[in-house]
């Protein structure tokens, strides 16, 4: 029998051949995984052949540069190999993005981590803790939360490292309660309210009474005054958002464990459940980023909120380890 084989079919047993040598340079393979890959080269000449090309050219991508660096060493056979293969480059080179991705969001943690080792109170990825500082207040730690408390008898300040806080201020006309977040300052005038750190800016929503916010960089300093049911954000680039009106019940779900979205985009919806799970969901699609989303989702369980998100929309997802979750 011949093993001669189509060239759509040759294309495909490229592409699965490719989706092992990924899913066995990620870090997370198994022995099973690596005897399913073994099972599926002996397939046929055709599977290992297909096999082998990827893992020449995994390297060839990985050793980019080295020819230059040693032109002594094969420089010639390298670049006919890049040559045969450059026109399925293009097709592959996402899924080589997936990999520096998975790279990167595996060990973001770790360095965040590292960084935040002084933090005198933090919650993990998923976890949640109330504390009650020594004045009374209380402070509710969202996930993936740092922050330090500095209290002297002239004043109570904290220092929100990363993640989202809501506090409940115990009344001190003597000593101001203040909370520091990047380039923000927030002073309770009132009992509660919210402080939440993005990676770009800073978002405080006033749940009771009201707050004063300010901040160095802007270019009047002149303080806001946010009132209850309103919220508020903060970027370097932007500056300050016009205050708006929100539903305080569905921003602070969270501390009663829950995600409520009202006819938001799944983009945002999907970056929302990323804060509480491990890895990273990611939307390969970009229309399916304005997808529009409503319903209330179990913060405990993001998994499953995201598999009732798909089952709604009727989208797909492709799994590449335990920790990066495509979305198409």
């Amino acid at each position: 029998m011949s093993d001669a084989i189509s060239p759509q079919s040759a294309s495909s047993l490229e592409d699965e051949a490719l989706e092992w040598v990924v899913r066995l340079h990620t870090g997370h393979a198994s022995d099973r995984d690596r005897r399913a890959c073994e099972a599926w080269q002996a397939l046929s000449p055709a599977h290992q052949l297909a096999f082998r090309n990827a893992e020449a050219l995994w390297k060839d991508i990985g050793h980019a540069g080295a020819a230059q660096r040693s032109p002594g060493q094969a420089t010639r056979p390298a670049r006919l190999h890049r040559h045969r293969w450059w026109p399925r480059l293009r097709r592959w080179s996402l899924v080589a993005c997936f990999v520096l991705a998975t790279g990167w969001f595996i060990w973001e943690p770790l360095l965040n981590q590292y960084r935040l080792q002084t933090a005198h109170h933090r919650t993990g990825v998923g976890q949640q803790e109330q504390i009650v500082l020594q004045d009374g207040s209380r402070v509710m730690l969202n996930t993936d939360t740092a922050l330090n408390v500095a209290f002297s008898p002239e004043r109570r300040e904290i220092r929100l490292l990363t993640g989202e806080a809501a506090f409940t201020v115990t009344p001190d006309r003597g000593r101001p309660f203040m909370v520091h977040s990047g380039d923000v300052s927030t002073r309770a005038l009132g009992t509660q309210f919210v402080v939440h750190l993005h990676p770009h800016s800073v978002t405080v929503t006033v749940s009771e009474h009201a707050v004063q916010v300010s901040t160095s960089l802007t270019g009047t300093r002149t303080p806001l005054v946010l009132h209850e049911g309103q919220q508020v954000s903060y970027s370097e680039e932007g500056g300050w958002s016009p205050a708006q009106e929100v539903d305080s019940n569905q921003i602070l779900a969270w501390q009663r464990g829950k995600l409520i979205v009202e006819d938001q985009s799944l983009g945002t919806v999907v970056e929302e459940l990323n804060r509480y799970r491990a890895g990273r969901i990611l939307i390969l699609n970009p229309s399916l980023r304005t997808l529009n989303v409503t319903g209330v989702f179990d913060l405990t369980d993001p998994d499953a909120a995201l598999r009732m998100i798909q089952r709604t929309l009727r989208i797909h997802e492709t799994s590449l380890g335990p920790y990066l979750v495509l979305l198409h």
